[in-house]
């Protein structure tokens, strides 16, 4: 879980990550936000290339300039990214779409409006090499999202934007690395035994769920963005990991106990774990054991992954 600090070449990384920020995130959806008074399309920049820049300004690790068919990062790096800023909403009334602006639908004018805050992240996990790649090749997962941390208060003026890595190797992996070969063995094989024609979706990993806190994610970065839809978001970095950090005397996440089903419960109760607080630590967390994974939906996009080396 130690970074390869001879590929770390990006410094002053708070400073360039605030100007990436401005000009790259905010200013971009500022001006869609002013189009889509006017279009009524949605203003839903996707994060996915951005993701990568930032990815690279947080672990001051530049790309291989493959883009999505190659290596993240130098340093093998997958990049993974999620936003739940200015998703669609529904109308409970008419079903049609209503836009995170919106405060009533524009088709039939109901004030029952349904907001969604249900991005993932999608790991891709097709045939026998993908699975050994995740699980030998690729040294750290990481994850990028960027969501309202007031979202069920309704406050949409708020944005953060958070990283967090998964060192595939490491034994604080484990579960995340059972995910996958479940993924694989139990939900992508099996639905190609059915019908090979179709191509299953890829593993949907959910922020904040209990797989996810399972998976020991490690917070590397953090900041809350106010105002933004003001002509001066203010942008104050809450937590950050530097580059160079080694990772395995790192705290993971905890997991809220909120997020504990019965069974799961009386599994901690018979080892001798008391919910006194309400989360649970690394330790805690070791105990519990996975959830059966949702059932994944056909899709026909493939996804192949190229080393710069093997760019051609």
């Amino acid at each position: 879980m130690k970074p390869n600090q001879t590929l770390i070449t990006i410094e002053n990384n708070i400073t360039l990550i605030k100007q990436f920020l401005r000009e790259v995130i905010l200013a971009p959806r500022a001006n869609m936000l002013k189009w889509a008074k006017l279009t009524n399309q949605t203003p839903n920049l996707k994060i996915g290339y951005p993701g990568q820049h930032l990815a690279s300004l947080i672990t001051g690790i530049q790309g291989t300039g493959t883009g999505a068919r190659g290596d993240d990062l130098a340093d093998g790096t997958e990049v993974k990214s999620c936003s739940r800023i200015d998703q669609l909403d529904k109308c409970e009334s008419c079903k049609g779409n209503v836009m995170r602006a919106q405060t009533v639908c524009p088709s039939c004018g109901s004030e029952k409006i349904k907001r969604t805050n249900d991005s993932k992240w999608l790991i891709g996990v097709r045939n026998e090499k993908e699975l050994s790649m995740y699980l030998n090749d690729i040294p750290r997962m990481l994850f990028i999202i960027s969501d309202y941390p007031c979202f069920d208060k309704g406050d949409y003026s708020v944005m953060r934007i958070s990283s967090y890595e998964i060192w595939n190797q490491s034994p604080r992996a484990e579960k995340f690395r059972k995910i996958l070969q479940d993924y694989y063995n139990e939900i992508y094989l099996s639905h190609i035994s059915v019908d090979a024609k179709k191509t299953p979706a890829p593993k949907n990993f959910w922020p904040y769920s209990y797989q996810f806190y399972l998976s020991n994610p490690i917070k590397t970065f953090e900041c809350i963005i106010t105002d933004i839809d003001s002509a001066n978001p203010e942008i104050e970095v809450t937590h950050y990991v530097e580059p160079k950090v080694d990772r395995s005397a790192l705290p993971s996440e905890e997991l809220p106990i909120s997020l504990l089903n019965q069974e799961e419960r009386n599994i901690l109760k018979k080892k001798g774990i008391e919910l006194h607080s309400i989360t649970l630590n690394e330790e805690a967390k070791s105990v519990l054991p996975l959830r059966n994974t949702s059932k994944a939906q056909p899709q026909n996009t493939s996804y192949k992954r190229k080393s710069a080396s093997s760019k051609g």
